[in-house]
């Protein structure tokens, strides 16, 4: 497995953001499932992903698919009663740093309640 990959695996089971310093490009590129433009920098995707592991129940990926340099995780979790899957698109640079983060969610109900809580914690973004 990939080092920087392996990282982000710790980063989700302990929360700390010093790791996503560590793997994240200065310029990354998060591509949210709530709006078409990507928020961009690290400072931004730091807020973002230290947020949605505060949001999201009982976190699990169920599947990971590898290639060189491009990684999808399939995860599942809970918001409140509502249960959700997702896909992270992660894509690194020759640097070894993650250069784009895409996240996925369906379905369309447990999306909405991820964008009101991420809202409600986020505001104004």
């Amino acid at each position: 497995m990939n080092e920087t990959l392996s990282r982000w695996h710790e980063f989700v089971k302990t929360g700390n953001p010093e790791i996503l310093d560590e793997i994240l490009a200065k310029t990354v590129k998060f591509h949210s499932p709530f709006v078409w433009k990507p928020k961009e920098g690290k400072a931004m995707t730091i807020r973002i992903l230290t947020t949605v592991t505060q949001v999201f129940e009982d976190f699990r990926y169920v599947r990971e698919i590898f290639g060189e340099q491009n990684f999808a995780l399939e995860f599942e979790a809970r918001i409140g009663e509502l249960t959700l899957r997702g896909v992270d698109l992660i894509q690194i640079g020759d640097d070894g740093k993650i250069i784009d983060f895409e996240v996925m969610v369906r379905p369309a109900n447990a999306l909405q309640a991820l964008g009101l809580e991420m809202g409600n914690r986020l505001a104004p973004v």
